[in-house]
């Protein structure tokens, strides 16, 4: 299979062109071939080795339209999400949630910016990355990324955490809900794991912005049960065993699970409204080694089965940053400043705008008469359509593409 660009296939390009009023037209077309090299089957996908894949475009261009060009981010991505809820099938309902949560990019150099030595996600341990805090809509049929925003660690800030420039994570996470609904993307609830359960940020969720939440308590969580505090570890062993009952829900990437659930209404410590928790026995895989969840929200109205059953959809938000780091490159950048990473960022997850739409409307199907499962499936079929029609570019222009690989291979030289 070739990895040689030399025209984007018309099903791509047809996507790319509903983008244009957002580029000048010399960065339209970087903007085409950046997010077709996106595609390629590289070992390592950044601006030189798009470069050094493509016929049309140099590493200068590129690196200007990355860094430099003046282009907006955020008018881009409204113009993807507009793309999004304009398909039938893509659309955001009530039947869905918005997810929070974050991921780490390694990195090993010392001057790209945000790049500490911080807590990375996939691997549960500190090491050196850049960290983005993200929001994404997911129901039971589809997911996508809503919007980012990278995380700056204090050290990085003359004063600190204390900076008036510094913005948490959870300050983050409440700006992405914010820009949810400013959107007006159609959502049940905010759901987000135990890191991100401060007291201030489910206030602001539930008495500001007037929504619901489902998040899981952390295990020194305080709890009244029985007109007593007690930690959040403690309810399991107070709760008799007749009390529960099984409840099977679809958990990570459409498995199921069986959970023992109890709920109750009651008072958490420092948080001043009602709240319905859900004791839930049970792991969500393996890897799970909890035992029990203590499952926490403000949605008052729904049954212990619907909050698991809807907590579960979280992970759908970990299915998406595996799809854009093993699909699309998110985590291959190699520029320096947060602006040129969000950029890229924001074009990583356009790309996987590109295969979902195509994949739910079954636009590859109908040629290769196949039904892809993931998006990774998506891409190799997208990948196919690309060859064919490189190999037919060279059939026809066979003679350009040998000064072409003259070209190529000075240029590797080069670098």
């Amino acid at each position: 299979m070739t990895n040689f660009s030399v025209e984007n296939p018309p099903i791509l390009q047809k996507f790319l062109n509903r983008f244009t009023d957002v580029f000048t037209k010399p960065a339209f077309i970087s903007f085409s071939f950046y997010v077709s090299g996106l595609f390629l089957q590289l070992k390592r996908t950044n601006i030189q080795s798009i470069t050094l894949n493509s016929f049309y475009v140099n590493y200068e261009n590129m690196q200007y339209f990355l860094s430099e060009a003046k282009w907006n981010p955020e008018e881009l991505n409204n113009c993807r999400l507009q793309i999004l809820q304009n398909n039938r099938t893509t659309k955001s309902s009530t039947k869905g949630v918005l997810v929070i949560d974050d991921s780490g990019c390694k990195k090993w150099g010392y001057k790209t910016e945000g790049a500490q030595i911080q807590h990375y996600g996939a691997e549960d341990r500190e090491t050196r990355c850049n960290v983005v805090v993200a929001s994404a809509y997911c129901d039971s049929v589809k997911r996508y990324p809503v919007n980012h925003r990278p995380y700056k660690p204090g050290k990085e800030f003359f004063f600190g955490k204390e900076d008036p420039d510094f913005k948490s994570k959870i300050d983050l996470a409440a700006e992405l809900v914010e820009d949810a609904l400013a959107k007006k993307l159609k959502f049940s609830d905010v759901l987000f794991d135990e890191w991100y359960f401060a007291n201030h940020f489910v206030e602001h969720i539930h008495q500001d912005l007037h929504l619901t939440w489902i998040s899981e308590a952390a295990t020194n969580r305080v709890i009244s049960y029985r007109g007593k505090w007690i930690h959040a570890d403690e309810l399991v062993k107070l709760i008799p065993a007749d009390k529960f009952r099984p409840v099977t829900v679809s958990a990570s990437c459409g498995k199921e699970k069986t959970f023992w659930l109890k709920s109750f209404r009651t008072m958490l410590k420092g948080i001043p409204f009602p709240l319905l928790v859900v004791v839930a026995k049970g792991s969500w895989s393996e890897d799970d080694k909890k035992g029990s969840h203590i499952f926490v929200t403000n949605h008052l109205s729904l049954s212990a089965e619907e909050v698991v059953a809807r907590y579960a959809l979280r992970w759908g938000i970990e299915c998406i940053f595996r799809d854009l780091k093993e699909n699309v490159a998110f985590d291959h950048y190699q520029v320096r400043s947060l602006k040129s990473i969000s950029r890229h960022w924001h074009l990583t997850s356009l790309a996987y705008t590109f295969l979902l739409v195509s994949k739910l409307n079954g636009s590859f199907s109908k040629i290769f008469n196949q039904q892809p499962i993931t998006v990774g499936e998506q891409l190799l079929l997208f990948r196919k359509i690309n060859s064919l029609i490189t190999a037919n570019w060279i059939k026809m222009n066979y003679d350009s593409y040998q000064n072409y690989l003259g070209l190529r291979k000075s240029r590797r030289h080069a670098a």
